[in-house]
């Protein structure tokens, strides 16, 4: 049951439009937060995406004075 809510690293590149290595490479600078299960395996929650993606959205876009 907890896995269907869980997101694979190649579903959550694959929504971001970014490689899995380019994933793991922002997981490792901490740019985006994940659940490590096992050794190499990491998956994402729908949450951790969206936080993603405002966090990118916010230092691509600044806001105007």
């Amino acid at each position: 049951m907890i896995d269907s809510l869980l997101i694979k690293a190649a579903d959550a590149a694959r929504r971001l439009g970014v490689s899995r290595a380019t994933l793991h490479r922002w997981v490792k600078a901490g740019r985006i937060a994940c659940i490590k299960i096992e050794r190499n395996s990491i998956y994402f929650t729908e949450e951790d995406l969206i936080q993603f993606i405002a966090n990118s959205r916010s230092r691509l876009c600044p806001a105007t004075i």
